[in-house]
């Protein structure tokens, strides 16, 4: 069975997420525990990247996968692709052309919870791509099965269409839509303070002065022996 529907609206507004473009997930991990996906997913074709924008959603089964290329159709510009591979881990279903064919389109990445190929050529185009490795052995196009915007799971987390995808080197974060004016407010002011952390350390501050763990240690130790 097929299942295709309407690419999910957009909810959050350009200038907020060029703001959450400028935080990086690591920063948010400061805060947030889940939506993180598997840190076995790694990006070829792009470094020193920051990634930003609505999920438009794919479920495939094992070498079936047509509606990988029908997906970079509904997609539109600056959308993140996002495809669950239900679990198989030995087929690529995605490589060199579907990479040309969504970087022309303006996709702005891809994240596959499986193999890709055509690595070298993907990286050449310079078409950002998460994915779990690299397979010599592709799929095929059978138009049998798959799903384009329903919900999905990639790297153990679940994807609705429209949900916000946050990227950079270090991995992948998936945001409701209904999170991000929040979290933008709270680890803007983190983020921005990098800089100023980053010379602090530089002119020779201690990092457990900057970041208050001297004293913390200090109080724990002091409850632990009882204040003597």
């Amino acid at each position: 069975m097929i299942i295709v529907n309407d690419r999910a609206p957009d909810t959050v507004a350009p200038d907020l997420l060029a703001r959450l473009r400028r935080i990086p997930p690591a920063t948010i991990g400061h805060v947030l525990a889940f939506g993180f996906m598997d840190t076995a997913l790694r990006p070829i074709g792009q470094r020193r990247f920051s990634l930003c924008g609505p999920a438009t959603t794919v479920r495939t089964m094992a070498i079936d996968s047509t509606v990988v290329h029908h997906a970079i159709d509904v997609a539109q510009p600056g959308d993140v692709l996002v495809i669950d591979r239900t679990g198989d881990t030995k087929h690529a279903c995605w490589g060199e052309m579907t990479s040309l064919a969504a970087k022309v389109r303006g996709l702005a990445g891809t994240i596959v919870d499986g193999p890709a190929t055509d690595v070298v050529e993907i990286d050449e185009m310079g078409y950002l791509v998460f994915s779990r490795g690299i397979s010599p052995i592709t799929t095929r196009s059978l138009a049998q099965f798959g799903e384009i915007n329903t919900v999905v799971q990639c790297g153990g987390v679940t994807v609705a269409p429209g949900d916000i995808i946050l990227a950079d080197d270090n991995g992948v974060l998936v945001l409701n839509p209904d999170q991000v004016a929040e979290l933008v407010e709270h680890c803007e002011p983190i983020a921005q303070r990098e800089p100023a952390t980053r010379q602090r350390l530089s002119s020779g501050e201690p990092l457990s002065e900057l970041s208050n763990a001297r004293a913390k240690i200090e109080a724990a130790l002091a409850a632990q022996t009882g204040g003597h």
